[in-house]
């Protein structure tokens, strides 16, 4: 995978987190997620329906690491699972803990074990991890965690932007664009879905299953100019929810998860994410 560098400080990036991502860059997210909450739901059940079927029935112990809000472990306790999240921003913590009544642990994946109420002296028979290898120092080490988290035969959903791929090339070819997905204040790790098996088969998580998300980048192709255009931007975005949602609606989510698996296989979509299991 590809890295920026110089890298940021480890205090400052601490900070960034803690105190101002949901403060500032995501100022809107958390009311965002709130107002689409239905939305949301059917995209987890699809990643939860992942873990269920690669866990007998009992092994329903999971961490979110990332855990924002609280809103994806909400669903999943809503569906029989024991969870725990993992978070660094304090106001992303205090939600999940006063909206939800959560046990959310507020720090980082690699803070030390010692550290009160970090779930190092846990094991969890699944482990959500998405959109935070991107932002982290070290993604070797986190991933080391991460297993070092799961119990044998657990599972990991990871995923990541999945940048640099052909339709991004292809419209920024098309339109002169420079590389608009490179955000080295917030991304400082660059994966595709081959790179990132990669990283998670070295830390012995082999890979499962894979899912993308929808391609963005196609709006960009069809003339929907939406880089340094947030306007244009909000709009392909709503475009791309109602896409889903009318499948959503009609109770064709399998079908919509079956695309995405395709699109993974082809590597294309605007993430991906990879389901892998411990070995042992």
């Amino acid at each position: 995978y590809l890295q920026v560098w110089p890298r940021p400080t480890p205090e400052s990036l601490r900070a960034l987190y803690a105190e101002k991502f949901y403060e500032e860059d995501k100022s809107t997210y958390l009311d965002d997620v709130s107002r689409d909450r239905d939305y949301w739901d059917a995209v987890w059940s699809i990643r939860r329906g992942l873990m269920e079927c690669a866990l007998t029935p009992g092994r329903r112990r999971l961490l979110d690491v990332g855990a924002s809000g609280g809103f994806l472990l909400d669903h999943f306790r809503e569906h029989g699972w024991s969870p725990l999240g993992l978070e660094p921003s304090r106001r992303a913590v205090a939600h999940a803990r006063e909206r939800f009544g959560l046990e959310v642990y507020c720090g980082e994946l690699l803070d030390p074990i010692s550290e009160p109420g970090y779930p190092a002296a846990r094991t969890f028979d699944a482990v959500h991890c998405a959109q935070v290898l991107e932002h982290v120092l070290d993604p070797e080490a986190c991933v080391a965690r991460i297993a070092s988290l799961l119990a044998h035969g657990g599972v990991a959903f990871v995923e990541v932007p999945n940048d640099f791929n052909v339709l991004q090339e292809t419209a920024r070819a098309k339109l002169g664009k420079p590389a608009w997905w490179v955000a080295p204040d917030h991304h400082l790790n660059y994966f595709d879905a081959e790179t990132l098996s990669s990283l998670l088969a070295r830390h012995g998580l082999v890979e499962v299953d894979r899912l993308a998300s929808f391609p963005l980048e196609m709006f960009l192709l069809m003339g929907d100019d939406y880089v340094g255009h947030p306007e244009v931007g909000s709009r392909c975005h709503a475009r791309r929810m109602a896409f889903e949602r009318s499948l959503i609606d009609a109770d064709r989510l399998d079908e919509l998860a079956g695309l995405y698996r395709a699109l993974a296989r082809a590597g294309l979509g605007r993430t991906c994410g990879i389901l892998a299991r411990k070995d042992g």
